[in-house]
């Protein structure tokens, strides 16, 4: 039960430092994958966070355990989560009602990174 708390607020922390702005395929568009290493609580790895066209958001995780990748990766992929990228502004929503929705993080990417406050994201691809 305490992964599943941890594995939630970091969840939620690691949304509000996704953000950059525009919707085409150009290097300062938030379209494709970013990847954001997680050192925290009891897990270690990857968050990829993946920004389609379309305007919907995609997350996986990677962290070397089968298991809780497996358990993750499925509660993720149940989960709708729209973006809105606009005048350097991002907000997400979800279809999950636990799930609270992020209104206006500011961002700012420059050479493939994305950064909000002091964390930053590696665009992969």
């Amino acid at each position: 039960m305490k992964k599943i708390i941890a594995i939630t607020l970091i969840l939620i922390i690691s949304l509000g430092l996704v953000a950059c702005g525009g919707g085409g395929k150009d290097k300062d568009s938030i379209v494709g994958k970013w990847a954001l290493e997680v050192s925290e609580a009891d897990m270690e790895g990857k968050w990829i966070y993946e920004f389609a066209a379309d305007g919907k958001l995609k997350i996986s995780i990677e962290t070397g355990s089968k298991e809780a990748d497996e358990l993750m990766n499925a509660m993720f992929s149940e989960m709708e989560i729209t973006y809105e990228a606009k005048d350097g502004k991002l907000t997400l929503k979800s279809d999950d009602p636990t799930f609270e929705p992020l209104n206006g993080v500011s961002y700012t990417i420059k050479d493939d990174t994305l950064t909000f406050e002091e964390n930053s994201m590696k665009r992969i691809k």
